[in-house]
Formats: C-alpha cells, sequence, structure tokens
C-alpha cells in the first residue's frame, strides 16, 4: 500500500539506530522514486517502521510525502528478527545494533531466544557468528566503561578508523579473551582498565595474525607495556624459532604452548623476558 510519510516513524523495533549517509540514496529517490517498499506494522492508527529507516529518511530528505509499503502485523519479537536478518544479509548494521537487538530479543521472549543456538537458528546464522557478536561489544563496552574511552566496534572499519583505534569485530573478540583471562583478571582494577585500552589501541590497525599474536603474548604478561610486546611480537614474527633454536629448547616450548593454549612465541617471548629480569638485564 501507499502511505503518508507523516504515518510512519521509527520505534524499538528498528535494529538501525542511525541510517548513516544517505546522500546517493536520496539523489536516486528524487530521480526514480522508492522503487522497493519499506516494511511496515501497524500501531494504533499509524506504522511503525521494521525495515527501511534508510529508504524513509531519504524519502522524508527528498521530499515525498508517501512511500510504497508492504505493511504486516508482528509481534516484537518477529519484528526484531525480520528487522535483524533483513539488515545482516545487507550488512547493513554495525555489531553493537545487532547485539542490543539481540539483548531486546532475549528479553522479549527469554524462552523462545534465551541461548545462542536459539538466536542463530532464527537468524539463519552460526552460534560462532552469535557468540562473536555479543563478546565483541561486550568487550569494547566494559573497556569503555572502565577506562572511559572512546573504543567503538565495526563491521568493517576504514584503514584510517581502525589507526583511530576503532575495532574489527574478530579484534574485538580476541580482547574478549584478554579480558577473560585469570592472569588479567588479577590486574588491580584501575591498571586492568588501563591496560586492555591499550592493548585495543595497540591491536586495531594491526592484520589478524598480528593481533591475535600480541593478545596471546599480552594474556601471559599483562602488567609488560603493551607496546613492548607489540615489538617483541613483530621480531619474533619475522624468525622461525624452530630453526633458530636447539631442537630440546624448541620442543619444551612446543609442550609448553599446548598446555597454556597460546603460542610457542609467546612462551618464548615471557621466558626471555623473565630471565632478563633476573639477569637485572630488563
Amino acid at each position: 500500500m501507499s502511505v503518508e510519510i507523516s504515518k510512519l516513524f521509527i520505534g524499538k523495533v528498528n535494529v538501525r539506530k542511525s541510517p548513516g549517509d544517505v546522500g546517493d540514496l536520496v539523489d536516486s529517490i528524487r530521480e526514480k522514486g522508492v522503487l522497493e517498499p519499506v516494511l511496515a506494522r501497524p500501531i494504533g492508527g499509524r506504522y511503525e517502521l521494521v525495515v527501511g529507516s534508510r529508504r524513509f529518511e531519504a524519502a522524508k530528505i527528498a521530499g515525498l510525502k508517501r512511500v510504497p509499503a508492504i505493511v504486516r502485523p508482528m509481534t516484537d519479537e518477529e519484528a526484531i528478527i525480520v528487522s535483524l536478518v533483513e539488515n545482516i544479509q545487507r550488512r547493513d548494521i554495525e555489531p553493537e545494533e545487532e547485539y542490543d537487538a539481540i539483548v531486546a530479543l532475549k528479553r522479549a521472549n527469554p524462552k523462545a531466544y534465551g541461548s545462542s543456538e536459539q538466536i542463530a537458528k532464527a537468524l539463519g546464522k552460526s552460534r560462532r557468528y552469535v557468540d562473536d557478536r555479543i563478546s565483541a561489544v561486550e568487550a569494547v563496552r566494559s573497556i569503555r566503561r572502565e577506562a572511559r574511552a572512546e573504543i567503538t566496534v565495526k563491521q568493517a572499519p576504514l584503514p584510517q578508523e581502525r589507526r583511530e583505534g576503532v575495532l574489527p569485530v574478530r579484534h574485538a573478540t580476541f580482547l574478549h579473551r584478554a579480558e577473560e583471562a585469570p592472569t588479567v583478571r588479577e590486574l588491580p582494577k584501575r591498571e586492568r582498565a588501563t591496560q586492555l585500552r591499550e592493548l585495543a589501541e595497540t591491536i586495531a590497525p594491526l592484520p589478524t595474525p598480528e593481533a591475535e599474536n600480541v593478545v596471546s603474548h599480552f594474556v601471559m604478561a599483562p602488567q609488560r607495556p603493551v607496546e613492548d610486546i607489540k615489538r617483541e611480537v613483530s621480531y619474533l614474527h619475522a624468525v622461525k624459532l624452530e630453526i633458530l633454536l636447539d631442537p630440546r629448547v624448541a620442543d619444551g616450548l612446543r609442550r609448553a604452548a599446548e598446555e597454556r593454549n597460546t603460542t610457542m612465541e609467546a612462551v618464548a617471548s615471557l621466558a626471555i623476558h623473565s630471565w632478563l629480569r633476573q639477569q637485572r638485564y630488563a
């Protein structure tokens, strides 16, 4: 049906919190109109937007009075799922928006959507996908709260954004792993918050394997300066320990790494640092 824009509104079930830059879409709508209907549900005498917030905002800017819409009665949880699935398929929302929608879904119907498996099935995604979104956002928000730092996570941040400390989802999951490590949790609260903030800022611009390696080293000795850890990782990444070391030492490092669920480089870095401290070189 054709719906008056004045009767459409964005409510609690639309997972997009911001339409972003709609300049190109405004130009397209002015030239060709809204080609794909928005999806809404009837609420009283108005219509709550479920899918199509960017088209809605662009149509308002373009001066349209009406837009094509599919209007369908839906419960809160049905509307949240539809909005989530649509935007995930389009890669049109950020991890924090997904996280808020998942939390809202759990609250709306904890019996049906209380576990990651249930949510993953509803969204047509893997449990790993859901768990990664939850852990990534919770880690970032925890550090943002505890360290009062402007740390954010995005689906695919630009290189410049990453240099400014914006984390890709995968990097944020590494941060969650560090935050949950017993060695890190033993640190005093203020020191832990500072170290995790520095870790986030350090790994944000790094390639995924190097970022994961820095986190593995950090977990082994979280009280050390993060920049020192990064330099060691960069050096150790460039050498093959198993070639440089005595075979018995390499074998010992390998077994220690397996027991601690980390890398040989991380164990070697910690062992070297420990020896240097004992000898008063560091």
